[in-house]
């Protein structure tokens, strides 16, 4: 039916379950391990403000929720041996190489590797984004608890929504008056942020949830008013401005959470 929402309470029932599922899962703690001294400077910057054993500096990988792994110039057999046994744990693994030899390493993607020049500090966003791209969700409550990564973890999860919003935008067969995935996506980045930033989706938060909805009815009431004025194809015009807003819609949100006092927990 042309005009009319198909967004149904069943729908939104859907993001206060995510958030229980989020609550649900006991997270393990992210390991720093490698080069023992990079280790133990990255340990201290990303313990700061961190919940109290949610990073540790430690060779141990069963239990992890993810490993950032030091390695030196050039790997000793210990530093591969500790590589495997991560992979064998199916433990995610970004590793920073400080001015070691190119190649490949065991258990280590390609792309979840940070190449550093001998001196250089450890990228603690860099590592934030590539804990968002191993972790996917579970990221947003690592950023909770390790508030050094958040920025990158953030960034991350804004991005790829923006990504699969410009999908969704660009889907022609959705009408642009009635697009209620347009609006579960940026309703679920809401959630998440909320989440990294240790803030619960609750009653009386519901604000957020509906500038979520105003900000998605402007949007598509902005690509309806425009799309007979260029000479874009609908689908280019809609799915620009669907990256564009849920890009825009997330920035805000990580501003408005930041500014928010941090509540005591009530365990």
């Amino acid at each position: 039916m042309a005009g009319r929402s198909s967004l149904s309470p069943h729908a939104l029932l859907g993001l206060a379950t995510e958030q229980r599922e989020l609550e649900s899962k006991e997270g393990g703690p992210l390991v720093v391990s490698g080069a023992r001294r990079s280790a133990s400077a990255l340990l201290r910057e990303l313990s700061r403000a961190a919940v109290p054993g949610s990073v540790l500096q430690a060779d141990d990988f069963e239990q992890a929720e993810a490993l950032v792994y030091l390695l030196p110039a050039r790997p000793k057999s210990d530093d591969l041996r500790r590589l495997r046994a991560a992979e064998k744990a199916r433990v995610p693994i970004i590793c920073v190489r400080i001015g070691g030899e190119r190649g490949p390493l065991p258990g280590v993607l390609a792309t979840s590797v940070i190449e550093l020049e001998s001196g250089e500090s450890v990228p603690v966003e860099e590592i934030g984004r590539l804990l968002a791209r191993r972790l996917e969700g579970r990221a947003a409550a690592l950023a909770a608890r390790i508030p050094a990564v958040r920025p990158g973890v953030c960034d991350e999860l804004i991005q790829n929504s923006a990504r699969r919003a410009g999908a969704i935008g660009a889907a022609t067969f959705v009408p642009a008056a009635d697009m209620p995935a347009l609006f579960l996506e940026q309703a679920r980045l809401i959630l998440r942020l909320g989440y990294a930033h240790d803030h619960r989706l609750e009653p009386k938060r519901g604000v957020e949830i509906a500038a979520v909805l105003a900000a998605g009815l402007g949007l598509r009431r902005l690509a309806r008013r425009v799309r007979h004025e260029t000479l874009l194809p609908a689908w280019a015009l809609q799915s620009s401005i669907a990256y564009a807003g849920t890009r825009a819609l997330g920035d805000a949100a990580v501003r408005y959470f930041a500014a928010l006092p941090t509540e005591p927990s009530d365990s």
